[in-house]
């Protein structure tokens, strides 16, 4: 006699528990993901980003849940808070379209009315893709949901599963055929592959009960992670360069109305969308007017911009064995960073109720215009936790070894950031050096530490001599008003009220532990500079100054003019002249410039 559907219902505690595991499988296999992924780009992230997915939803469904459709609620929450990559994006929307259909319907804890919603949310999947490929992570999920709806005379989990996981392996294995870049790769689509490592693991908890083993630096308990060792030389550069990812909150447009607004800025565009918040993914040019159209429309919660042609050439022809990163308080002209392979974290700027990417959706220049609009004091905040772990994933894969040079640990709390996220990724040596500096000055110990890197050092040796660098290195600010960096923190208040009541100009540079600092005070900003000057010619008389580099905020008439007073002094020009971070600028303030030297070690005889 067939068994009464309507009659079988789910344990939400099973369900749950399968939810995990089926994540912790996908997490173990992050790596074999990053490896094979060629689709829609080959930048070696979809382990990571699907990885950062299921992680959130194992910290989101730690308490007990009562209900299948509280299970789904937790889930879906945490999928768009977490979802990263066009397949995380995808398998958001899925989540979150298996959960609303959930709502609709009487019997929400019944096996029939799982089937159902995981059916019927394949078409919000589908309409969260711009253009919807086949081959990819969207044709395994709806070959799972039909195979799972065409056997759902048997009545239970345990019957449904095996039947359907068996179907998603063969829609997987067909992936290599539907796509020429992973025929002519001849490896399944990685996106595709995730969802199948999640229903593996989520198939194998339903009928085992037995809790997944978490792979800890490729190896726990005799589980190895399973690597692919073929490079895959069949890929293209990138039409376009940053993977940029917004979460949205208070948003009242629909999928489609997003569609249109934003298809004009790029391709790979993939919308989600479920109570007011939206997951948009867009490969783009401008991350920039992505995010200003955004921020029209709803409150940017959260944000990223991938470098997706820096991550191609570092995968296509690395330039060397050790990863340099630095933060974008390092003041460098961008292109020197693509060129040389060097990796930034952006520190976040809020601006009001909008939070901006510093260098990349914020420049200098558009802080100080929007700063003048806005209401209240902007403040910055270091790179997350969880983005500094998201690149170090990436580069493990790439690298022999990492070094991290970040800004002074006593004007930010990045240093502390990166180096818990360094003994957490311990796959490959990672070294962190407070580099004691801000803007140039960082600019240009991270700039001596790449040609020692370049120049084929040893890594033990770079970080010793980038120790002993720093302190040959100094950085001599101009500001016209003491006010932003008074409020900012970057200077010792008592001083600088002083100074500024007095409307007195002093040269504001860093201590040897990286602190601000006061000295040579002047009546003007004209006096400021003349002696901001005798310093720099003092320096090189006593030391020798062998580089030199510029930065300012709104200001490069001023910065260049500096410049050619330099040349005439010192008798080489600056290593270059660039706008500095928007950090920078809302401690600095408009107007301000800045020199940066590097100096021979001993006195000169």
């Amino acid at each position: 006699m067939e068994m009464s559907r309507s009659n079988q219902s789910i344990d939400p505690k099973k369900l749950l528990f399968a939810f995990q595991q089926g994540a912790i499988q996908l997490i173990n296999q992050k790596e074999l993901l990053n490896q094979i992924n060629v689709f829609p780009v080959s930048d070696g992230d979809t382990g990571s980003n699907l990885a950062s997915l299921m992680q959130t939803i194992l910290e989101e469904t730690t308490e007990e849940s009562h209900s299948v459709v509280e299970v789904f609620e937790k889930v879906a929450d945490a999928s768009l808070l977490g979802a990263r990559g066009n397949s995380g994006i995808i398998l958001a929307q899925y989540f979150n379209g298996i959960y609303n259909h959930l709502l609709k319907l009487e019997e929400k804890d019944s096996v029939q009315s799982f089937v159902q919603s995981i059916k019927s949310a394949i078409d919000e999947a589908y309409q969260a893709i711009e253009q919807p490929m086949e081959g990819t992570i969207i044709t395994v999920i709806r070959s799972w949901a039909e195979a799972l709806d065409d056997n759902v005379q048997f009545a239970s989990l345990e019957s449904l599963l095996p039947n359907a996981l068996n179907k998603a392996k063969q829609a997987l294995e067909n992936t290599t055929n539907q796509l020429n870049i992973l025929k002519k790769n001849q490896v399944v689509d990685a996106g595709a592959k995730g969802f199948y490592l999640f229903i593996e693991g989520f198939t194998d908890a339903i009928l085992t009960k037995q809790p997944a083993l978490y792979v800890v630096n490729e190896v726990t308990s005799g589980v190895k992670i399973e690597h692919s060792p073929q490079e895959h030389s069949h890929t293209s550069e990138p039409m376009y360069r940053y993977c940029t990812e917004v979460l949205l909150d208070c948003v009242e447009l629909t999928k489609r109305e997003l569609h249109q607004k934003l298809s004009p800025y790029g391709n790979s565009l993939i919308v989600a969308v479920n109570r007011g918040k939206a997951r948009i993914h867009i490969h783009t040019n401008h991350p920039d007017k992505v995010l200003s159209y955004l921020s029209s429309v709803g409150e940017p919660i959260q944000q990223k911009a991938d470098d997706m042609l820096l991550q191609y050439q570092v995968k296509k022809q690395r330039k060397a064995p050790i990863a340099l990163v630095t933060d974008s308080i390092a003041d460098i002209p961008v292109d020197y960073f693509l060129e040389n392979q060097i990796h930034v974290l952006p520190m976040n700027i809020l601006l009001g109720e909008t939070s901006y990417i510093d260098k990349i959706t914020l420049q200098s220049k558009q802080f100080i215009n929007l700063d003048n609009r806005t209401d209240g004091r902007a403040t910055s905040s270091q790179p997350t936790l969880k983005n500094v772990e998201n690149l170090f994933s990436f580069l493990e894969t790439r690298y022999e070894a990492i070094l991290v040079i970040t800004v002074a640990r006593k004007l930010s709390g990045t240093f502390y950031t990166v180096k818990e996220a360094a003994k957490r990724n311990r796959a490959i040596p990672i070294e962190v050096i407070d580099s004691r500096k801000n803007s140039v000055a960082q600019g240009l110990l991270v700039m001596k530490a790449n040609e020692w890197i370049l120049a084929g050092m040893p890594f033990e040796k770079i970080v010793s001599q980038v120790v002993e660098k720093r302190d040959q290195i100094n950085i001599l600010v101009s500001v016209d008003d003491l006010h932003s960096m008074i409020d900012s923190g970057r200077i010792p208040q008592t001083i600088g009220k002083i100074a500024k009541q007095v409307n007195l100009k002093p040269i504001v540079s860093l201590d040897e532990y990286g602190k601000g600092k006061l000295s040579k005070f002047a009546f003007s900003r004209k006096g400021n500079e003349k002696r901001l000057f005798q310093e720099i010619l003092k320096v090189n008389q006593k030391h020798t100054i062998r580089r030199y580099a510029i930065t300012h905020v709104n200001n490069e008439a001023k910065a260049k003019l500096w410049g050619q007073k330099l040349l005439e002094q010192l008798a080489f020009p600056p290593s270059y002249i660039t706008d500095s971070s928007s950090v920078i600028a809302m401690s600095a303030g408009e107007g301000s410039v800045a020199v940066a030297y590097e100096f021979e070690g001993d006195e000169n005889r």
